[in-house]
């Protein structure tokens, strides 16, 4: 009996180690704001944040996205969410991501 059920305890069926996000590269992140401007319909001239660990979205990794200078003071902000160079998708800013208090750099 004891062989038996040392046998049901082999470690061949061992869960995958866990590997965390990680940041999304310079390329992972022009194409995904890219998606980010089209799915809300951002034309012209676009800023972006640096990119920032998140616990909330659907990313563990954000930028922050708005449309660039224009003829109004206000501009709405958009979280643009990645896992390691996937991206994860786009939604508006929310408090949490303190995108308004960000500096903003011309997006190329």
């Amino acid at each position: 009996m004891t062989l038996l059920l040392a046998g049901c305890a082999s470690s061949g069926n061992l869960p995958p180690v866990y590997h965390p996000p990680r940041p999304p590269g310079a390329k992972a992140v022009q194409e995904g704001v890219r998606k980010a401007a089209a799915e809300v319909k951002l034309t012209g001239g676009l800023e972006t944040s640096a990119v920032h660990p998140t616990d909330h979205g659907p990313g563990a990794y954000f930028v922050c996205l708005r449309q660039g200078a224009g003829s109004s003071d206000r501009h709405t902000a958009y979280s643009v969410f990645f896992d390691d160079d996937a991206y994860k998708g786009v939604q508006s800013s929310v408090i949490l991501d303190t995108c308004e208090a960000q500096p903003w750099v011309p997006f190329n």
